[in-house]
């Protein structure tokens, strides 16, 4: 396992480089069981330096991936990072509109495709050249009409777009340093080891799969099980085929595989524990999955502007807190409130630190975290800072720290609803509904109302088996009589 404190020093193409010699597959695909090894890898990053290099495709150049194939995106990712170029992952099944788009934010010099693209409106002059990708080494498909500037400042390695839900649509530049120090940070909590091998059906687009996924196994020589994506239906049956040892999930996910049927759990033998990110995690999917298993869930948190990880849970089951998503890693983390006017007043109050157990926005500071967003202005692209002027970076989500630093996530600062003056968070609502016997999934949503401002809705599915109808009520329960409640009928 590669050490944290050597990460900064570490460089993703040199860690590449000293495991090109290792035997045993790297990545797996969880629908063929194709395999590709270190030294696979390796070559097909040699494969891309000799065309980048007849190209003229300078370091820092970004290159979009549009690669659907799991393992043809594995072999392109590292080929680009691994040789100093810049990696912008696009998802390949955007709807054609939404692609041109991304592309056009992106300002890559190759956009690296392992199928035809139908349907895209660039505008004349493409700006790029094509690449066709497999497992092994990219070919020039087409070249460009006119190159734009090919660049990415601060010697980025990974450009990762955001669609705006904070604030405008930015990009989210990562350096290789920074992804490193993530990967190892996150080897060394969950204590991977070349014996470990990971299952990660999630979108190779997002950071989760990419440094979790992906950069952690690189760093601690372990195994990575991709897939093209998620299917409850045969995701028990890829773990018994592939055997690995931890699951990379979100709670979509999670929350799916509780209604199947129960599983071989021989096949689970060697599972030493699920990861939840993402998203806060239901209590009631949390306890099901547990049940079901048998394998421990360890909840965590992370975001982009932090390469990944924020917070998890300890490794030791004993040491877990269900609800919360656990400790800080290797950055600084706070809660605070204020910021609002106050009831009546014309002043600003001035934000300050949260109390153990009050409730608001979540900053976090340190080395892991970006400095500057890529924003388009005027129809330029510019660097505008991520941070406050005290080096904290507002992430929008709201919750709270106990007495002993576990986070506890309530939902986004903007989520809030407000009833006549009484504040409380979807979050709650939902957690009540999901205890309700026959409840399958529940979403709470603010509408407005005459009298109170705003009253919360819930939408509710019903397991199949509950019966014709069931009324469900979260009035109380904490809330102060929020009243929350729906009638929903059992599905046909």
């Amino acid at each position: 396992m590669i050490e944290q404190a050597h990460a900064s020093e570490a460089t993703i193409g040199g860690w590449l480089h000293s495991r090109r010699h290792e035997l045993g597959p790297a990545f797996l695909d969880g629908r063929d069981g194709a395999a590709l090894g270190w030294s696979d890898l390796a070559a097909a990053a040699s494969c891309w330096a000799s065309l980048a290099q007849r190209r003229g495709v300078a370091p820092g150049s970004r290159v979009a991936l549009v690669v659907a194939d799991p393992l043809a995106f594995v072999a392109a990712w590292f080929g680009v990072v691994a040789n100093g170029l810049c990696v912008v992952p696009l998802d390949p099944w955007a709807p054609a509109p939404e692609l041109a788009a991304s592309l056009r934010r992106a300002r890559a010099r190759v956009v690296a495709t392992d199928r035809p693209i139908e349907g895209l409106e660039l505008g004349a002059g493409t700006p790029f050249e094509w690449w066709l990708v497999g497992r092994r080494e990219p070919a020039l498909a087409a070249p460009a009409g006119e190159l734009a500037l090919a660049t990415s400042p601060m010697g980025i390695a990974a450009l990762l777009m955001s669609s705006g839900t904070t604030g405008e649509p930015k990009g989210i530049p990562l350096t290789g340093s920074r992804l490193a120090a993530a990967a190892a940070r996150i080897a060394s909590h969950h204590r991977l080891t070349p014996a470990d091998r990971g299952y990660s059906p999630l979108p190779l687009f997002h950071v989760n799969a990419q440094v979790v996924g992906l950069l952690s196994a690189l760093a601690s020589g372990a195994s990575l099980v991709v897939d093209a994506s998620f299917d409850a239906a045969r995701y028990f049956e890829v773990v018994a085929a592939l055997q690995p040892t931890w699951l990379n999930t979100v709670p979509a996910v999670l929350g799916a595989l509780v209604r199947r049927p129960v599983p071989d759990l021989a096949a689970l033998r060697r599972v030493r524990f699920a990861r939840s990110a993402s998203s806060a995690l239901p209590l009631e999917t949390l306890r099901r999955f547990e049940e079901l298993t048998g394998v421990g869930v360890l909840e965590t948190y992370g975001m982009t502007e932090a390469a990944s990880q924020v917070t998890a849970n300890p490794l030791e089951p004993s040491a877990r807190r269900p609800g919360s998503v656990g400790l800080a890693v290797g950055l600084e983390l706070r809660v605070v409130t204020g910021g609002d006017p106050p009831a009546g007043g014309s002043e600003q109050e001035l934000a300050r630190p949260a109390v153990s157990g009050e409730v608001g926005t979540v900053q976090l500071r340190g080395a892991a975290v970006v400095d500057h967003y890529l924003v388009e202005r005027g129809g330029a692209e510019t660097l505008v800072g991520a941070r406050g002027g005290d080096g904290w970076l507002s992430t929008g989500d709201c919750g709270r720290l106990d007495d002993d630093g576990y986070l506890w996530l309530l939902g986004r600062t903007d989520d809030v609803i407000n009833r006549g003056g009484e504040k409380f968070h979807p979050r709650e609502v939902e957690e009540v509904l999901a205890g309700e016997p026959g409840v399958r999934l529940a979403a709470v949503v603010p509408e407005g109302h005459p009298r109170l401002g705003q009253v919360p809705v819930a939408f509710v599915e019903i397991e199949r088996a509950a019966g014709a109808a069931v009324q469900l009520g979260a009035g109380g329960a904490g809330l102060g009589g929020a009243g929350a409640g729906a009638e929903a009928a059992a599905p046909a």
